[in-house]
């Protein structure tokens, strides 16, 4: 178990002490700001859902529902359980942002941002894919800013991308249902 410590205490140095500038501290900011990320995110679902017409609405209502799923299941219950304190919370690495009081892993904001894109994707395929680089910048950011370690973002894309294949599945098999009986009937 030391050995993965390690591994997890190196990386999360490289990324938060030496892989740094002042450009992209606040780049970072910017990138893990919870307001600024939810404003992204609502954006995004609004042109899915808008332009996207039926399938844009269903993606939109996946990814939502998938955050309904995410937040307050990892918030009371899965960080609960692991209870792994912030980097933060050990006087670890530099600070950009304000610690937070809850524990570290898996990172919601990282999940978050997995379960919502994954939704969208699945459902609009290689095209949308671009969406992860807004997930993985989020999931960088939590490290850099000082606040997970790099399994925290990890396990979180892990929970996340779950989550937002579960949803996807649940609306394929709801609202795409009734498509193959209609080609079915004579």
């Amino acid at each position: 178990m030391n050995f993965f410590r390690n591994i997890d205490l190196a990386i999360f140095a490289i990324i938060n002490e030496r892989w740094t500038t002042p450009a992209l501290d606040s780049f970072m900011i910017h990138a893990t700001n919870q307001e600024t990320g939810i404003l992204i995110i609502l954006a995004i679902l609004v042109i899915f859902a808008v332009l996207g017409r039926r399938k844009g609405r269903i993606a939109a209502v996946s990814a939502l529902l998938s955050f309904a799923v995410i937040d307050p299941l990892g918030h009371y219950v899965i960080k609960r359980i692991i209870a792994r304190p912030r980097p933060c919370h050990l006087d670890i690495g530099r600070l950009l942002v304000s610690c937070g009081g809850g524990f570290a892993m898996p990172s919601l904001h990282s999940a978050a941002s997995f379960g919502i894109f994954t939704a969208i994707v699945f459902h609009y395929g290689a095209k949308s894919a671009p969406l992860y680089l807004l997930a993985l910048v989020v999931a960088y950011s939590r490290v850099y800013v000082g606040v997970h370690w790099p399994t925290d973002v990890l396990v979180g894309a892990l929970y996340g991308t779950a989550v937002g294949l579960a949803f996807v599945a649940a609306s394929k098999r709801i609202f795409f249902r009734e498509k193959k009986t209609d080609e079915k009937a004579p």
